[in-house]
């Protein structure tokens, strides 16, 4: 384990979305200084560095992974090098913030959930939308037990950066992405955040699963995630993967759920939302619209919660970092997310526990187990448990 100083040495492997949104979110955080970028170009993990203020950028991981007194990684690659990037940092000692998924397969990510519960390292997947402060809202409003359980939970997540058979990102490569892709990509960010805020897990899917386009034209150049590549030309390329589908859920207190999930719905650019219903009141909130909450109830008026840090349990107010009106978003709840980590790393350090809203690596890897037992029920047509 790296020996503790007064700021924290953190590498960044990746230099895509992700890894410029962690770079963003890190600049934020207090105590923290990136020391070095890594991707698989120089040049353009050059460009990165140079862009956020960092002094090294190197052409692969592994030197990354070697870079003298690092404490931390946050493992922004592609989802084929999750796994080998982790486990690498993890054998090193250093403390790693991956991206989801956690790994390809259960296997893999089993490897690094064991890997992690043997290491003082603290380990975590960035599913970021727990880190939203009315989602934690939400999640201690429930827990209270002042509304009762769970009967009914239901939503979606709908993008449509990838309608057109000529949209492409390197997620449509199984070799890259993995045997999922509109699951295991957006449709695990919500399994994840209903699990986390009602505590109870997902025991059994039917899923209903489709390709729009079972064949894509890859243009010759690198596209970025959301970014359109244009019409003109590229190569006819057959896709293994789903663009959308609907899952039934049951979870382990008998509460019944569903959901959607899309990448080919047009006009809906982040539309991720769901509802809880109980037997005194509904629950829902929408990451479009994240500083409001709503709460339904039969025998009053219905209720509108507002992102307001002094009304808000003491859960959620600390992901706060603005007052009142003052719009929080996207990058906001991923620099909290960050900021927890740190946090957790500072606790580990002074050996004292840390209670936040973090994913572990054995969520991850159940989140993985999940969507694997959605594509195999999927395929076997049948109720399948992860």
């Amino acid at each position: 384990m790296p020996s503790p100083s007064d700021r924290t040495r953190v590498g960044v492997a990746g230099t895509g979305f992700a890894a410029a949104s962690h770079l963003d979110a890190l600049a934020r955080v207090p105590g923290v200084e990136v020391v070095a970028v890594a991707g698989s170009d120089r040049e353009r993990a050059e460009r990165i560095a140079a862009a956020h203020g960092v002094e090294r950028a190197y052409a692969s991981h592994a030197e990354l992974l070697d870079h003298d007194g690092l404490d931390a990684i946050h493992n922004c690659t592609i989802n084929r090098l999750h796994h080998e990037v982790s486990m690498g940092a993890l054998a090193r000692g250093l403390h790693v913030l991956s991206e989801k998924p956690l790994a390809l397969d259960r296997v893999q990510s089993a490897e690094l959930a064991a890997a992690a519960a043997g290491s003082d390292a603290v380990a975590a997947v960035c599913f970021n939308y727990r880190h939203y402060p009315l989602v934690a809202q939400i999640r201690a409003m429930l827990e209270s037990g002042e509304y009762g359980a769970p009967h009914f939970v239901h939503g979606a997540y709908l993008q449509d950066w990838l309608l057109l058979p000529t949209d492409w990102n390197w997620r449509l490569e199984t070799a890259n992405a993995g045997l999922s892709r509109a699951v295991a990509d957006i449709g695990s960010h919500w399994a994840d955040l209903v699990q986390h805020v009602t505590g109870d897990p997902i025991v059994e899917v039917f899923a209903d699963l489709a390709t729009l386009h079972p064949t894509r034209m890859r243009p010759e150049r690198e596209v970025a995630a959301f970014e359109s590549p244009g019409e003109d030309g590229g190569v006819p390329v057959k896709i293994e993967t789903e663009d959308y589908g609907t899952i039934l859920v049951r979870f382990a207190s008998g509460a019944r759920g569903s959901f959607a999930v899309s990448q080919t719905s047009a006009g809906r650019k982040n539309e991720l939302w769901f509802e809880v219903d109980t037997a005194k009141a509904a629950f829902a909130w929408h990451q479009e619209d994240p500083n409001h909450a709503w709460v339904g109830r039969r025998d009053a008026p219905n209720l509108e919660l507002t992102r307001d840090p002094a009304q808000l349990h003491p859960r959620a107010a600390r992901l706060t970092r603005l007052p009142a009106g003052h719009p929080e978003g996207w990058l906001d709840a991923l620099a909290g997310l960050v900021s927890e980590f740190y946090g957790a790393i500072r606790a580990a350090s002074d050996g004292e526990p840390y209670d936040g809203e973090l994913a572990t690596f054995q969520e991850g890897h159940e989140r993985v187990c999940l969507v694997d037992a959605i594509m195999e029920s999927n395929r076997d047509e049948r109720w399948t448990r992860p």
